[in-house]
């Protein structure tokens, strides 16, 4: 039973089983740089528009993990699925700010620096964002996203991203800002 579950695992893991299950824009995971822009570029959202979950997802390895702060999930801690992250964000708008309705002024969030650490196959980058309402050049917050990336050979991955905010965890550090 143990050999086939290792072996099952392996396989759901190969390249081609990878490449297979997502189908991303070759630009978006042609590097690091490229596929941590696609990230923020997926979760950004014009008022009235919906995210571009098909390209969020074609970016992570089946089974990442997404680790939010714990102000934003109410004291708990959490640990979610990329389609777990999907339904939560769309049932914060859901209960918020329906997409169409007049409380809706989109989202952007955007890199604004970054810090990386690589060796090999294996990236870790520490990405200092902003978000604002797609109306507003108002920023709501700033926090930092621990992105974990690794290469199959032929594309790049995101494995896991855990993050926190300066509303919760205090000022950004100056290693993590321009």
């Amino acid at each position: 039973m143990m050999k086939t579950t290792v072996v099952s695992a392996l396989l759901l893991l190969s390249p081609a089983a990878l490449t297979a299950q997502t189908h991303p824009l070759p630009g978006d995971v042609a590097s690091p740089e490229a596929i941590i822009a696609a990230g923020y570029e997926s979760i950004q959202r014009a008022p009235g528009e919906n995210f571009d979950w098909d390209r969020f997802r074609s970016l992570y390895v089946p089974g990442a993990l997404m680790i939010p702060n714990t102000e934003q999930t109410g004291g708990e801690f959490r640990v979610l699925t990329v389609d777990g992250f999907i339904d939560w964000i769309d049932g914060w708008y859901a209960d918020n700010a329906p997409i169409g309705s007049p409380d809706d002024h989109g989202l952007v969030e955007a890199e604004i620096h970054s810090v990386k650490s690589d060796y090999g196959d294996v990236v870790h980058v520490m990405s200092t964002y902003q978000k604002r309402l797609a109306d507003s050049e108002e920023v709501l917050d700033r926090g930092v996203n621990s992105f974990q990336l690794v290469f199959d050979g032929e594309r790049w991955w995101i494995v896991s991203v855990a993050w926190d905010e300066e509303s919760g965890a205090g000022p950004i550090p100056s290693k993590y800002l321009p």
